[in-house]
Formats: C-alpha cells, sequence, structure tokens
C-alpha cells in the first residue's frame, strides 16, 4: 500500500456501471485495512492508490471535506460467461467524532460535507464486495 500525492484528479465520466461481485471478493466485507490520511502543512489534497478499505485522517470543525472513490469491480456477461476487470465509483461514507456518519450524497463515487467538529473522520466505502481490490482515493480539505 502506498499514498502517492502526485496523481491527478481522476474523472468518473465514462466509467462502466453494473459490475458484478465476484464470490471471492465477496469474501473479504470483513477484512478492515486502514490507512493514514496525512496531509503535510498547506497540501490540500491526498490521493491513495492500493487495497486498503478505510481511510483515517484528522480534521478540523468547518473544514470542507471532499472524497472521491473508484475501483476495480468484475463485470459478469452472463451471455458469453466472461467476466471482465472495470473501474466504477465506490459509494463513500464517513464515520466521525459525537456519531457524526454521512453516506456519499453527491454523484456515484462522491461525497462533500462540512466537518461538524474537530477530530479523527474514519472514511470508507462500499460495496464491500470491491475490498481487496485496487483502487483510488482522493481526499481534499479546504
Amino acid at each position: 500500500m502506498r499514498s502517492d500525492r502526485s496523481v491527478a484528479f481522476f474523472s468518473l465520466a465514462g466509467i462502466l456501471a453494473c459490475a458484478a461481485p465476484t464470490a471471492a471478493l465477496a469474501s473479504s466485507c470483513n477484512r478492515i485495512v486502514a490507512v493514514r490520511i496525512e496531509m503535510t502543512p498547506g497540501q490540500a489534497c491526498w490521493t491513495y492508490r492500493g487495497a486498503a478499505t478505510m481511510f483515517v485522517g484528522d480534521f478540523s470543525n468547518g473544514q470542507t471535506i471532499a472524497a472521491q472513490m473508484i475501483g476495480e469491480a468484475a463485470d459478469y456477461d452472463p451471455r458469453s460467461g466472461r467476466v471482465a476487470t472495470v473501474w466504477r465509483p465506490r459509494d463513500p461514507n464517513v464515520e466521525g467524532p459525537g456519531g457524526f456518519f454521512l453516506g456519499a450524497t453527491d454523484a456515484p463515487g462522491v461525497l462533500t460535507f462540512r466537518a461538524p467538529s474537530n477530530g479523527t473522520y474514519r472514511f470508507s466505502f462500499s460495496p464491500c464486495a470491491m475490498w481487496g481490490a485496487p483502487g483510488t482515493v482522493k481526499i481534499c480539505a479546504h
């Protein structure tokens, strides 16, 4: 797992939807792999590429946080019996101090909110059938 801060902001346009999870990926739903969100002073965005399932970072009251997530999925064609690997949006969610929780309310793969208090926030995503597969996460704080 690595953090790659030089990755360009990815576009969700043209991403194939309707991926069918495979049984092998579905078994990964109980394996949380956490990565720490680390931004240097003055850095507005953090980007991660890899197979982590949770992203943990500290944010301040009033900050506007935007999270985008995209990942590898399997697209099954029942007519041919073939499975193709595709990239599609993941539905982000966030938990924070004081019982704060918010699920994806923006476009597929996008979550934007204003932090209600100082503290640690934990970002994850669904469907969990995509857990363990490669993906890209970009979290920005302004």
